[in-house]
């Protein structure tokens, strides 16, 4: 049965000690390196990819985003409760009440609903041109 032995270096490696455990009679089976931790790493592949915005998805064609109907749905309802006055925790309520899920499909938080208000900042043009925009808006009970 061979024997192994694994040398730990500590000192730039020469020619001498390649010669004399040659001399002993052993064979270099394997060389493993290591670098400092300072190095930098190499970039994850999900770096620099961008989350698709809530309420989109990519299209079929994976060449641009198109809206997404369930999530929109979900952004309007969210809409229309900040409008009316409601505050994240008593929106996550009511999402789950009504069996909604986040993107994750996991139940609703206030954090979720505050975490998605800059998306709803941006959709909110958007939504408020929908031809059912006004009479929703109508339908709301404004919290005073």
């Amino acid at each position: 049965m061979p024997q192994h032995i694994r040398d730990l270096i500590s000192m730039p490696l020469t020619l001498e000690y390649f010669n004399r455990r040659t001399a002993d009679g052993w064979v270099m089976q394997a060389v493993e390196w290591t670098k400092s931790t300072e190095a930098k790493e190499p970039a994850s592949s999900e770096e620099g990819q961008q989350e698709v915005p809530y309420g989109m998805r990519v299209a079929k064609d994976c060449g641009h985003l198109v809206e997404d109907e369930y999530e929109t749905s979900i952004l309007l309802l969210i809409y229309e409760q900040v409008v009316a006055g409601r505050r994240p925790v008593q929106i996550a309520a009511d999402l789950n009440e009504r069996g909604y899920r986040t993107r994750r499909a996991a139940p609703w938080t206030p954090g979720a609903v505050f975490d998605l208000l800059p998306r709803l900042i941006e959709a909110s043009p958007r939504l408020q041109k929908r031809p059912d925009w006004p009479s929703r808006r109508a339908k709301l009970e404004i919290i005073a």
